[in-house]
């Protein structure tokens, strides 16, 4: 995605935002902060490989889905990467469904961090997304961010 055309390239026709379920007839992946921020700044790094994977998932069905947390933390990286302006203007059009991480699910992010063994540690962000993922029996992941592959590995 390009800075100068910031307009979500997620399809709206996901999973439900109550809760995506790898029962379903199509394949389902979870969507990261680092995957969302590839799209949009032309001049991330990973931005051609990101570019490349969203064609492929969109080519092979997939549904896309995040959550309320890395809509959040997506938009803290993009008002500090590509600035306030395409900050806002990607949240005002993103369509990518959103499940709202719940209270069971932020007690078992606590404990996967307090019990995590990682060198470098793990987000808040990332372990309720590890653990969204895992409560839905979601295996796939959109991320170019290593630390969260790793985890999902």
């Amino acid at each position: 995605m390009d800075v100068n055309e910031p307009r979500a390239a997620i399809p709206a026709d996901g999973p439900a935002p109550d809760g995506p379920s790898a029962q379903t007839p199509f394949p389902v992946a979870f969507v990261d902060s680092s995957a969302i921020v590839a799209l949009v700044d032309r001049h991330d790094a990973t931005h051609a490989a990101a570019t490349d994977a969203y064609a492929d998932l969109l080519n092979q069905g997939y549904r896309l889905f995040t959550t309320n947390h890395v809509i959040a933390e997506t938009l803290e990286l993009l008002n500090a990467v590509v600035g306030p302006d395409i900050a806002r203007q990607w949240l005002r059009d993103q369509r990518l469904p959103v499940y709202h991480v719940e209270e069971q699910d932020e007690q078992r992010a606590r404990a996967l961090i307090v019990n995590s063994r990682s060198p470098k540690g793990i987000s808040y962000t990332d372990a309720t997304s590890l653990v969204v993922m895992e409560r839905f029996g979601i295996a796939d992941a959109f991320a170019v961010d290593p630390n969260f592959l790793n985890e999902t590995a």
